[in-house]
């Protein structure tokens, strides 16, 4: 199994066994498609052969990429700055189309099938589901602020922030019909959400990470002060921590450490392994202070981005 973090101090780490090289420049949001590595950056979005670690192309992107996905021959980067979800070829990084994603977006997700896109739309406080060519095929209003978002076997579950003075967490479920309830409350500020098998749900909040049963009661909770991203990939979630600049696994096993961690990837290893680009990394000493909060939300809302 191969690990592709994206370090916004360290750079684009490829590790195996536990060792890790930098094969590319800082980026904040990673996915796969078709035997390829996409990495968004500040403002540009890098593709790697996922064998070789080499760079194939390079395009624009919106500002402040917050996530990427992808799905058939796209790849879909969301924008916090710009409010919008744009569509790329996966193939040449050449735009395709654009869609207004909510007010400070936070969260894209693919669906499993492959049918369609999941947002969480942020302080519009809605969860968008958008078809590849990124026309609105559902909206469901959630309570508060939409924090993240994933699919379940059935329908899909949406991590909000909610109150006036102190944030709290309120887990969502949305049936396949569009109906939401709520599903699992916690006295802390949310950050992420992970699906589990069996129709379970990680969720991470300030403090710790919570595995939520199917009937809302929680199985077991494992500190992390921030695990501002979360990842399932293949096998056991992989848990992101800027705060402590590492990468965990749920047993609580460091898989990473180094500067910021932003995004973590785990696909799988090549055959022969691969060959990794650049110096050897290693492990390296945690970032020494929190990472800076995000900036508001754009009070647009329809703002569209053009590449350069």
């Amino acid at each position: 199994m191969q690990i592709w973090v994206a370090d916004g101090e360290r750079g684009l780490m490829r590790g195996q066994h536990g060792i890790y090289r930098r094969v590319g420049a800082p980026g904040r949001a990673l996915c796969a498609a078709a035997g390829k590595i996409f990495c968004a950056g500040e403002k540009r979005c890098v593709c790697y052969d996922r064998e070789t670690a080499e760079p194939l192309f390079d395009f624009a992107v919106p500002p402040e990429v917050c996530a990427l996905a992808a799905m058939g021959d796209s790849v879909y980067a969301l924008s916090a700055d710009a409010d919008s979800v744009t569509a790329f070829s996966a193939d040449t990084g050449e735009a395709r189309f654009c869609a207004p994603a909510g007010n400070y977006p936070r969260a894209l997700r693919a669906s499993p099938r492959g049918n369609c896109l999941a947002v969480a739309g942020g302080a519009a406080g809605e969860i968008l589901q958008l078809d590849g060519c990124l026309r609105p095929v559902g909206r469901h209003r959630v309570p508060g602020t939409a924090v993240d978002v994933c699919f379940l076997p059935r329908g899909m579950a949406a991590l909000c922030a909610v109150g006036d003075g102190e944030l709290s967490a309120r887990l969502m479920r949305i049936s396949p019909r569009g109906v939401a309830e709520e599903w699992f409350a916690a006295p802390w500020v949310p950050c992420a959400l992970c699906p589990l098998e069996s129709g379970r749900c990680l969720v991470g909040c300030h403090g710790g990470v919570t595995a939520v049963r199917g009937d809302g009661r929680a199985a077991f909770r494992l500190p992390c002060p921030y695990p501002a991203k979360m990842n399932a990939g293949r096998g056991t979630p992989l848990i992101v921590d800027p705060w402590q600049g590492a990468v965990f696994c749920l047993t609580g096993e460091r898989v990473y450490q180094g500067g910021e961690p932003l995004d973590v990837l785990a696909v799988p290893a090549a055959a022969g392994g691969g060959r990794a680009m650049g110096p050897a990394a290693g492990t390296a000493s945690p970032s020494p202070g929190p990472r800076r909060p995000a900036a508001p939300g754009s009070p647009c809302g329809r703002r569209r981005w053009a590449p350069d």
